[in-house]
């Protein structure tokens, strides 16, 4: 089974790596440089900032990997107000959980590979249990250990910005009721709303909510770095972390020896604004697919007026489901209107491989029959359990909405109307603005909305199918880098490595010789 390291930026419709040879000599496992304590898991105390302290790894561990071993981890204390790392850390001290992952025989190269995770507000460390000896190759056949961390607010470290009752709501809220009295779209909305406003009220005793954005955390990885007693990492951010990336680009650029940017998301972009005609030029793409191809075009004709005539008859008539929770084996009730079919279409459009079954379970649900998006839906649902919410929204309400516009937003909603029911009232729509103006997240500075102008060597991979993080966004990122190299990969969605062999064999490329576009022949043979 392949790990999918790029998350569902925001976690959009949840409600979203053997040996090297010709390097230098074996260098010593990354041993932090400031003095170690020992600490079990789950004994969070941290020390001042910019203290490493080796520990059990707080999370379930790979099958295949064996801790202390191939894996070593423990935390690193932080300033939660962190300008700059020279200055004298005062107040709250926040504690990053971070495991470092190394290759067969130990690393033959001295700088690591950073790994920047999705979301914003996704917990990596959380997910590794996916992760194989094949899905860390890629990094692993350059003689490099890989770093994963939760960011600040986020998942195994301290404090994390989490919202159980929210999670708990979207359960609840599965057949249209609460305690047994139906619940209308609107005032759904407006319990998801209520819900945030407690879960602030919560985080603000546990956080100051204007120190979780991209500049704080680009702060942390140099941190890092600087714990690791290394000169330079290399960075390999996916979908939010992208935007991390080439925020620490622009914040420490001598640490950085290269990048790698995969589900392309630049400061530059509006994610609010551009997201209605994101995710109708990838419904599009999905449906010009289709018809050029002579079998699905048999099977699955009029791909578009079947999709549109199902979404508008559930949602006049929504149906009750009864499923199975494949995690649990529990049944459950819940209702299927053709809003939530559309958005689980969207969502299984950032699958590479499930795309595929798109055009056929689309006539299914039309004929309604709605299994795969039964089960996406409750993949959905558990997923999102790994996602700190509250870090979400600090992120997206200090470093997007205040260079947005909720009149630029319904005008697009307008031009994109197949859409429009899907991001009116999610919390990567219409209602971030509602929550936003609550949330008390702070503001970027205009220079953070800025493009990043950087010399530093970066490889750019995109997805030609990607619903959230289209091709033109890592053009756009792209043509500042001035030393990039950027390719799109054919029936590709959101994010590259670990779902194809050329993907991984040029992130390998270029890993070995950051200076040299890595070789892109292989690419033809994906179409």
């Amino acid at each position: 089974m392949k790990c999918c390291f790029s998350w569902t930026i925001l976690g959009l419709l949840a409600s979203g790596v053997g040996g090297c040879g010709g390097g230098p000599t074996a260098v010593p496992t990354l041993t932090p440089t400031p003095a170690v304590a020992s600490l079990p898991a789950g004994a969070y105390e941290p020390g001042e900032p910019g203290t490493w302290t080796e520990a059990r790894c707080p999370f379930v561990l790979p099958e295949e990997f064996e801790e202390g071993t191939e894996v070593n981890c423990g935390f690193l204390s932080v300033a939660e107000h962190q300008p700059d790392l020279a200055t004298a850390a005062r107040g709250r001290v926040l504690m990053l959980a971070v495991a470092i992952f190394h290759p067969p025989g130990g690393a033959s190269n001295p700088d690591p590979v950073i790994y920047l995770s999705g979301g914003p507000g996704s917990s990596t460390l959380e997910m590794l249990r996916y992760a194989t000896q094949e899905t860390l190759a890629p990094v692993f056949s350059t003689g490099r250990d890989l770093v994963f961390f939760d960011q600040r607010g986020v998942g195994r470290s301290r404090p994390a910005l989490d919202c159980p009752a929210l999670d708990a709501l979207g359960w609840e809220l599965l057949d249209d009721t609460i305690d047994g009295r139906a619940v209308a779209p609107e005032e759904a909305a407006g319990l998801v709303v209520a819900s945030l406003r407690e879960c602030h009220q919560e985080l603000s005793g546990v956080a100051d909510l204007t120190a979780y954005n991209s500049v704080a955390s680009a702060h942390d990885v140099e941190a890092l770095r600087v714990a690791l007693g290394v000169d330079q990492i290399n960075l390999w951010g996916g979908s939010y972390g992208t935007r991390l990336a080439l925020e620490v680009m622009r914040q420490h650029p001598q640490a950085i020896r290269s990048v790698v940017l995969e589900a392309v998301y630049p400061p530059q972009v509006d994610l609010i604004v551009d997201s209605p005609g994101n995710f109708a030029r990838a419904l599009d793409r999905l449906f010009e697919a289709c018809a050029a191809n002579a079998v699905c075009n048999t099977n699955y004709p009029d791909l578009p007026a079947v999709l549109d005539e199902t979404v508008k008859r559930f949602n006049e008539q929504p149906v009750m489901r009864e499923v199975v929770d494949p995690f649990s084996g529990e049944r459950t009730s819940t209702w299927m209107n053709g809003d939530t079919l559309l958005s689980l279409t969207l969502q299984l459009l950032y699958d590479s491989q499930l795309r595929y079954l798109l055009p056929q379970q689309i006539h299914a649900a039309h004929e309604g029959s709605f299994a795969a998006f039964d089960l996406a839906r409750f993949s959905l649902l558990r997923l999102s359990n790994s996602f700190s919410r509250g870090m979400m929204l600090s992120v997206l309400c200090h470093d997007e909405l205040p260079f947005s516009s909720q009149d630029a937003f319904e005008r697009q909603l307008a031009e994109h109307p197949r859409v429009a029911g899907v991001l009116s009232d999610s919390i990567a729509g219409g209602l971030a603005f509602r929550v936003c103006a609550e949330w008390g997240a702070g503001q970027a500075d205009a220079a953070a909305n800025e493009p990043v102008v950087s010399d530093i060597p970066t490889l750019l991979l995109t997805g030609e199918f990607d619903p959230i993080t289209p091709p033109d966004w890592g053009r756009q990122a792209a043509s500042t880098l001035s030393r990039s190299f950027f390719f799109e990969f054919p029936g590709v969605g959101h994010g590259a490595v670990g779902r194809a062999t050329c993907p991984d064999q040029m992130f390998s490329a270029f890993l070995e010789d950051p200076a040299q576009a890595p070789d892109d022949a292989c690419i033809e043979g994906m179409r």
